[in-house]
């Protein structure tokens, strides 16, 4: 999939060089210049990114423990080692470098096929989650949370199911609450929309009169119906009521990822700190 992302993106990139020449391919004037030639390809690649990071934690994470419990070599290895806690750091470190070691070229390849595909364009949020530093940290907490989920059912194929059902709870949750992190503001469609290049987060659209009053949308209805009767089917457009949206601008991106990874990172470890506790009480069986 990394290998995917990369020949994709330097394709595309080959594509840019020929900008700024007496005959210059489409690419480098349109926001969607690459989706007849490279979109079904990229879809592709997405969607196999989007599996990997959640089936990657889980198969990885939930045999940690459950192998030992299932297989009672629990019995043996948990009293002969000096700790516990220490056993388990043994187990986990390798799997979770092993992990990080698969899924960041992923994180590094979506992000850099995105920007290859919207050369034009300020990515802002989308394929958030997907890509870059919010791939690793939203597959980095499901790793830690496959392994506590090991630690506790303490049977493999329960723990694939729970571990799967988490990760699409996961999934809802965090692009449910992604417009919440930072406050939601009046945009400038001008600039901070697809059109204009940029790719932000839409939670509302209100409608104003021209002097800036806030109307309804059965005001805005009739409105326009009276200003067409009056006007004729091209009135002047300043008369028109206006389209305010409101959201979080492309540019405030890194905001939202910073606080969204900090509640990542403590969750993580409060996860972690959780299955080693799961451990050192659980009798092995």
């Amino acid at each position: 999939l990394a290998a995917a992302a990369a020949w994709l993106t330097l394709d595309m990139r080959s594509i840019l060089t020929q900008c700024g020449q007496p005959v210059e391919p489409k690419a480098c004037t349109v926001i969607y210049a690459f989706q007849d030639t490279h979109g079904s390809a990229i879809g592709l690649v997405q969607t196999g990114i989007r599996l990997a990071m959640f089936a990657v934690p889980i198969i990885l994470g939930v045999p940690i423990l459950t192998r030992e419990i299932e297989h009672r070599t629990a019995m043996i290895a948990w009293p002969l080692a000096v700790s516990r806690l220490r056993w388990l750091a043994w187990r986990t470190f390798p799997v979770i470098g092993t992990a990080i070691g698969a899924l960041g070229p992923m994180a590094i390849g979506a992000d850099q096929m995105n920007a290859a595909y919207f050369p034009h364009s300020d990515l802002g949020f989308l394929q958030h989650g997907f890509r870059g530093v919010s791939l690793l940290t939203t597959a980095t907490l499901m790793l830690v949370a496959a392994i506590a989920i090991g630690a506790v059912v303490g049977r493999l194929l329960p723990g694939l199911l729970v571990g799967t059902a988490l990760a699409v709870a996961l999934q809802i949750g965090l692009g449910t609450i992604l417009p919440y992190w930072v406050e939601s503001a009046e945009m400038d469609t001008q600039t901070e929309s697809i059109v204009a290049g940029s790719f932000p987060i839409t939670t509302g659209i209100e409608f104003r009169t021209p002097d800036g009053r806030p109307i309804s949308d059965t005001e805005v209805e009739l409105l326009v119906q009276a200003i067409y009767e009056e006007y004729g089917p091209e009135p002047d457009p300043a008369l028109l009521p206006q389209e305010v949206h409101y959201g979080v601008a492309a540019s405030r991106y890194g905001e939202v990822l910073l606080r969204e990874s900090v509640v990542l990172v403590v969750a993580t470890v409060l996860l972690g700190a959780a299955a080693a506790i799961v451990v050192r009480r659980r009798r092995p069986e």
